[in-house]
């Protein structure tokens, strides 16, 4: 019987003649909602799962998976252990969009100093006098605190090192760098003139930057989270904001995606916003959706995936 992958049109783009070439077959839908996927195709055997959550009750009613390859480094969308319960692998494609979310977190860093969204906002409002007042801060000379040195803070700190920052690191597991310095937690909060938080959202993590890393902060200090909203306790940040404890915040993503339009997020103007896709380019998604169709392509082999979160017995 011919094997199915589930995949989204974006997938589609780069790997969707790959799929037919190796005589299986690609199941395309927009989205990946659950009620979706038991509409349409609740018997792939496998899925390039992207960011929407994938309840534990979808597996009793997929009885041909087998790998559920994500997408991304992340994978708190799915719980791998019960994942493994049912016969199910789930793998994940660290570092393929590391450089694209470092250029981001760079990005935001220089939007921010610049003031460049509100002024260009405001010119498109027509009133050019705006811009004429403010004051930009340089990058340069600045001191950067980057949580978590996996691919995305070491591509981070790289960068923020090449623009003349100076960079501090905080790692659960304390690791060699050329970079930049380690530093303790606490430290980092205190010292640094921006925080770009690249932690995984696990136990330990989640809700780990709260009203104490806001009140270490200086007043002048932003926040970066292009890693994963639960990372930060949303109201102690919103407070912060609001009171301009720290100076303001880049965002990519939230507790709740999409954010939902009465969150006060919307509504403070020290903060900038993207819909989580700071991961997004062409080079990042061709070498994860390659990346994720080799790690089905291991486990239809009856192989283990290449870079597996969990362990099928």
């Amino acid at each position: 019987m011919t094997k199915k992958i589930l995949i989204t049109p974006a997938i589609e783009r780069f790997v969707g003649q790959e799929i037919k070439d190796h005589g299986i077959e690609p199941v395309v839908l927009d989205n990946q909602d659950a009620q979706l996927i038991l509409n349409h195709a609740s018997d792939v055997d496998g899925i390039i799962l992207m960011a929407e959550p994938f309840p534990d009750s979808m597996f009793a009613q997929m009885p041909n998976l087998k790998v559920l390859a994500r997408q991304g480094v992340g994978y708190d969308n799915v719980d791998a252990n019960v994942a493994a319960e049912n016969g199910v692998w789930v793998s994940n494609t660290p570092g393929g969009n590391a450089v694209e979310v470092a250029e981001n977190a760079i990005a935001y860093m220089l939007i921010l100093s610049k003031h460049l969204f509100t002024i260009s906002t405001k010119m498109r409002e027509g009133d050019s006098t705006y811009g004429e007042k403010q004051m930009a801060t340089q990058i340069s000379g600045k001191t950067l605190g980057i949580v978590g040195y996996g691919h995305i803070g070491q591509q981070v700190a790289k960068m923020a090192a090449g623009f003349g920052m100076n960079v501090l690191i905080y790692n659960r597991t304390p690791r060699e760098t050329k970079y930049g310095k380690m530093v303790s937690w606490d430290e980092l909060f205190k010292e640094s003139d921006f925080v770009s938080l690249h932690l995984p959202a696990v136990k330990g993590t989640i809700g780990s930057v709260a009203k104490r890393e806001f009140d270490m902060m200086k007043d002048s200090a932003y926040l970066v989270n292009l890693g994963r909203g639960p990372l930060t306790n949303e109201a102690d940040m919103v407070d912060a904001l609001k009171n301009h404890h720290i100076a303001g915040a880049a965002l990519d993503v939230f507790d709740k995606e999409p954010l939902p339009m009465d969150s006060p997020i919307r509504k403070l103007d020290n903060v900038f916003i993207t819909p989580h896709c700071s991961g997004n380019s062409v080079e990042a998604w061709n070498e994860m959706a390659h990346a994720a169709l080799n790690n089905i392509l291991n486990v239809f082999d009856g192989k283990k995936p290449n870079t597996p979160v969990n362990e099928v017995k």
